[in-house]
């Protein structure tokens, strides 16, 4: 339980259950740490004068026990209250004492959600987008389950319908040396893919478009698999569409959106009644040659989540934001208005020497995610493509990503993380525990670093909450900025015996939040560079 909480217990019985406390940072440190106008809103209601009531509730607050210089009464009833040195003190030693669970919250209250990213056509390699969204995607989950959820990551595998047999048609063209078919796969990782796919048997004219198809699409999985394992994002499920039309599940949404009268019949073809639900048209989902559309299945998938989630979080791409309106009218349809959130993950574009490189795998450019990671790293790829809002297009600079200085930002915050390392591997560092007294750290950039380290679990709660992880990011680059701070103003070695072990022990605990961030990001704290 943090301060604001503890102190919002004092508060609750001179306030009432019924009224949402509000702590806030004063612009001016002559107001306090913390100011709150609960007495104010109140007042009224309770027959009482603010600033009476508002006494009140500092005479009610033990100084001691919150870890607090003072409290007081301030203009016509706030209430202010000053934090002093001992309550950032035992910060630090709830750090050490909790190392990797520091910052865990049940804020989520184990709520399920379900996050579904990547999902890549089975068709060929992940690209450049889907990189994105991977890091996205694996690093909310992680910030999910540490803030109290019970977040599922899933990749949903279209390996059913006309593009998987145009894939088979694809590679058996190119294993019997023919041209692809117009509307067929052309990339030259076809030419690959034949290869694999025809390993044990000899290409025919007479093989099954659908059946090849399939082969391919699995070996393109596996592929991705491996790629999406290298780069530090796993999926507790690969969700494949198959599934659903071996389940009956096409059928029963079908069959669930007729009950709901959301369904007709028009020149031979069955629509879904978008319009009605806060879409922009209606839209066919049977056709009128009996063929299920793509929309059907995609309903069948949702409402098969929403059976396992009691919520779903779906990263799409650019192009998908017509898309966002027709499901949710389905669902809403379905009766389940409220249970799918859409963030649109916004185009890539790689930056070398200023200049945007062309996606063109035959000009020899990266476009492939394993291209990607084999110029940049994983550390790299993934805090980059972190750094900004999924909803804003993103400039990818490859050779700021290639430099090691401070003016790469991950390079920035490792090595605060290798100097903390490096600092507490000194001879003479001391050893830093939980028991020693830490009533020493009292100067200005010791209490900034710690107060800054208090809030790393508010900083998950708030990413998690609003599904941005690059809130996360932000925190830890002014960690890693008070840090430098710490460093250059205060000496661990070579200062009297307790202030040596006061700040051996802050030291830690700023590695420790270091290092727990860098983990929710997909990111490895080094020891050394």
């Amino acid at each position: 339980m943090n301060l604001k909480e503890r102190l919002n217990g004092v508060l609750q019985p001179f306030i009432g259950p019924d009224v949402d406390i509000r702590w806030s940072v004063p612009k001016h440190t002559a107001q306090g740490d913390l100011s709150t106008n609960a007495a104010m809103i109140v007042a009224k209601r309770a027959g009482k004068n603010p600033r009476e009531l508002a006494q009140q509730i500092v005479d009610a607050i033990n100084l001691d026990e919150f870890g607090l210089e003072k409290a007081e009464v301030a203009g016509p009833g706030f209430v202010n209250v000053w934090i002093g040195p001992r309550y950032y003190q035992n910060i630090v030693r709830q750090i050490l004492e909790q190392g990797d669970g520091y910052g865990s919250s049940d804020a989520g209250e184990g709520q399920r959600v379900l996050v579904e990213f990547v999902s890549a056509n089975p068709t060929g390699p992940l690209n450049i987008v889907s990189a994105r969204a991977a890091a996205i995607g694996d690093s909310l989950v992680r910030l999910l389950r540490k803030a109290g959820y019970t977040a599922m990551a899933e990749f949903y595998v279209n390996d059913a319908g006309r593009q998987i047999r145009r894939l088979g048609m694809s590679v058996i063209a190119r294993a019997l040396g023919e041209e692809v078919p117009e509307d067929g796969y052309h990339g030259e990782d076809v030419v690959e893919l034949a290869k694999k796919v025809y390993v044990e048997r000899t290409p025919s004219a007479d093989d099954d478009p659908d059946e090849i198809g399939k082969l391919a699409a699995d070996f393109n999985v596996t592929r991705q698999q491996t790629v999406l394992g290298n780069y530090r994002v796993e999926f507790d499920r690969w969700f494949r569409e198959s599934e659903l039309h071996s389940g009956g599940d096409p059928e029963r949404a079908l069959e669930a959106l007729i009950a709901a009268g959301a369904v007709y019949e028009k020149d031979g073809a069955t629509w879904f009644k978008g319009s009605d639900f806060g879409d922009e048209e209606d839209r066919v989902i049977i056709t009128s040659e009996g063929r299920p559309t793509y929309l059907l299945p995609d309903i069948a998938y949702h409402l098969n989540k929403a059976q396992r989630a009691d919520t779903a979080i779906d990263l799409l791409g650019p192009d998908h934001h017509d898309y966002v309106n027709r499901m949710q009218a389905a669902l809403k349809a379905l009766g389940h208005e409220n249970f799918l959130n859409v963030l649109i993950v916004q185009q890539v574009h790689l930056l070398r020497e200023g200049e945007r490189v062309k996606m063109s795998k035959r000009a020899g450019k990266l476009i492939q995610l394993s291209d990607l990671l084999d110029e940049v790293g994983v550390d790299v790829a993934r805090y980059f493509f972190l750094q900004r809002k999924t909803s804003s297009p993103l400039e990818f600079d490859l050779d700021l990503a290639l430099e090691q200085s401070e003016q790469n930002p991950v390079y920035y915050i490792q090595y605060a993380h290798t100097r903390i390392r490096g600092i507490l591997r000194q001879e003479g560092a001391p050893v830093p525990s939980s028991k020693s007294p830490l009533d020493p750290l009292t100067a200005p950039e010791e209490l900034e670093l710690i107060k800054h380290l208090e809030q790393f679990s508010v900083a998950i709660e708030r990413a998690a909450e609003a599904h941005e992880p690059q809130r996360l990011v932000g925190y830890l680059e002014e960690l890693a900025n008070r840090f430098h701070k710490f460093y250059t103003a205060c000496h661990v070695i070579g200062e009297e015996e307790a202030v040596s072990k006061a700040r051996a022990a802050l030291v830690e605990a700023a590695g420790i939040v270091l290092k727990e961030g860098l983990h929710l990001l997909g990111v490895e704290a080094p020891e050394r560079m």
